[in-house]
């Protein structure tokens, strides 16, 4: 056990690819949640789109085939949307991994780093995209949404930060 107090500590280098990894988790919890499907919402949607119809049986007929229609759409959509938001989110914690692995002697490997940490930055930011189009997509509470982009925000931030502090490699590269 270390003698040095927690607040005293340096600051690590792989608390953006554990930060990755907390994100992973709030995005599987939410992947095992489909997302935060409301089938509450789904009904007040049906109920406004149907409300037009003044014979009774023909709202009722109209609203189980449009409940039906968007059921299938929602779900198939759901599956299709699971698989890129979790390639995304995994991409962050790799790419991050690859480049945690390159100590840079040389220029290429230096560049090779970056690279990586740039794709984590592209995983970041298609993740964000992946999830405001959900949000905008699926009758769910787009608020569940806002604490997930905003740790993908503090993600981004983070790999930046981690980017301009690897610039201390470039006095140091061989040829």
């Amino acid at each position: 056990m270390s003698d040095i107090k927690v607040s005293e500590r340096a600051e690590s280098k792989l608390r953006a690819q554990h930060h990755a990894y907390y994100i992973r988790r709030l995005i599987t919890a939410e992947l095992l949640a489909s997302f935060g499907h409301s089938e509450k919402k789904l009904e007040a949607h049906i109920k406004k789109v149907t409300e037009k119809i003044s014979d009774p049986e023909q709202r009722r007929v109209e609203a189980a085939a449009l409940k039906e229609l968007e059921e299938n759409f929602e779900m198939w959509f759901i599956e299709k949307e699971r698989d890129r938001v979790l390639e995304f989110t995994s991409g962050i914690s790799e790419h991050l991994r690859a480049a945690n692995t390159i100590w840079p002697t040389y220029m290429s490997e230096f560049e090779e780093r970056r690279l990586e940490m740039d794709r984590a930055l592209v995983c970041c930011n298609k993740l964000q995209d992946e999830l405001q189009y959900i949000a905008e997509t699926l009758p769910a509470d787009k608020n569940r949404y806002m604490a997930i982009v905003l740790e993908v925000e503090k993600e981004f931030e983070m790999i930046k930060a981690l980017r301009q502090s690897d610039n201390r490699f470039l006095k140091h590269l061989k040829k």
